[in-house]
């Protein structure tokens, strides 16, 4: 009987040891990737600068400045509600109720 208790506590302990090595590694696998990630990652300016080029009014947002510097920011600001803001509105009403 004391052998198999024996037995047991050995079994135990190996199971154990072999937890506390998984552990191990698994804290040192989940510090890699958090250094990793913060050396990966962009810095402020550059996820700015990424949103502004991929945006899809950047056409329309780059016309809007050059317009309001050559005939002034009352008249762009009028041009641009009648015709942007309104389209806009439609556009998002049709996806809307379409969906």
């Amino acid at each position: 009987m004391t052998s198999r208790l024996a037995a047991l506590a050995e079994a135990e302990s190996v199971v154990l040891e072999r937890m506390a090595v998984s552990r191990a590694n698994l804290l040192d696998a989940r510090k890699t990737a958090l250094l990793h990630e913060i050396r990966s990652r962009p810095s402020l300016l550059r996820r700015v600068k990424e949103l502004v080029s991929i945006a899809p009014n950047v056409t329309l947002l780059a016309a809007v400045l050059v317009g309001s510097l050559l005939i002034g920011p009352r008249e762009i600001a009028r041009v641009v509600v009648r015709n942007g803001l309104l389209a806009w509105i439609a556009k998002t009403v049709r996806r809307i109720a379409g969906s």
